[in-house]
Formats: C-alpha cells, structure tokens, sequence
C-alpha cells in the first residue's frame, strides 16, 4: 500500500477557497491586461503624435542654428525642446487672443490699484506703444494727470 501525498496551500483547504483563488488570479489577469492594453495604446498615440512634432522641433532647432529666431541660441534651443517635451504631453496649445488678453489682465492684478488700473488700460489699447519682441520689447506707456494738493 503507497501513501499518496498531496500538497495543498493553506487557504485552498475548501473546495470554494479553489474557486475562489482562481477568480482572484483571473480577476487579476484581466486588470493587468487592461492595464497594458491601456498604456499600449496611449504609447501608439503619443507616436503618431511624435511624428509630427518632431518635423516642426527640427525646423525650430535649424532656425536656432541659423540665427533665423530672435532669441540667442541657447534660449531658442532651450524653447524648441520645452516645445517638444509640451507637445509629447499634449500639453502644447497656441492661446487665442482672448486667452492672451486675460492673461495679461491677470498680470495687472497684483499691482496696487492705481497702477492697476492703468495696467488694465495699456492692457486694453489705450496709450501709445512702440518697439517690437523683436527688438528687444514693446513699450506700452500710459498718461495719468494726476491734480495737484
């Protein structure tokens, strides 16, 4: 007569502990698998995307290289890969003007109030301007009369 030995984990001592065992591992198979399937498919779409940037990052780096920009090189290199880094995140977006406007107008908020409010008119268009980002900045001047004492 022969012993027959088997093993058996410990909480596998019920027949539902074997069942329920095999649903946790397929349970788990499943959230893995989703798991994979989902960052697969976010890496394809950030190649596609990749693709297409990477023309216009190399058109910025050659415009950096040949003094085209109206940065220095190492600013406009510096852009062109934070450019890059933006747009594999999908995070790259070119601001209307409304959104440029308010931005602006949000610079204007942490002045004190007399000077927020001529903030808010150059902001606006009111006053004179002159120069370029080109050259260096544009200069927005505003003039208040202010009555004497």
């Amino acid at each position: 007569m022969t012993k027959r030995k088997e093993m058996t984990m410990p909480n596998q001592t019920a027949p539902n502990a074997s069942l329920r065992h095999q649903l946790l591992r397929s349970a788990s198979a499943l959230v893995i698998g989703l798991a994979a399937l989902g960052g697969a498919s976010h890496v394809f779409a950030a190649g596609k995307a990749g693709k297409a940037g990477n023309s216009e990052y190399q058109q910025q780096i050659a415009a950096c290289k040949s003094g085209a920009s109206t940065e220095d090189r190492a600013t406009c290199l510096r852009e062109a890969g934070a450019a890059q880094q933006a747009a594999a995140r999908g995070t790259l977006t070119d601001p209307s003007p409304a959104q440029l406007k308010e931005n602006a107008l949000r610079r204007c908020e942490g002045l004190p109030q007399s000077d927020r409010i001529d903030c808010e008119k150059r902001v606006n268009g009111q006053g004179s301007s002159e120069g370029s980002v080109a050259s260096g900045g544009i200069l927005r001047e505003t003039v208040t009369i202010v009555p004497a004492r």
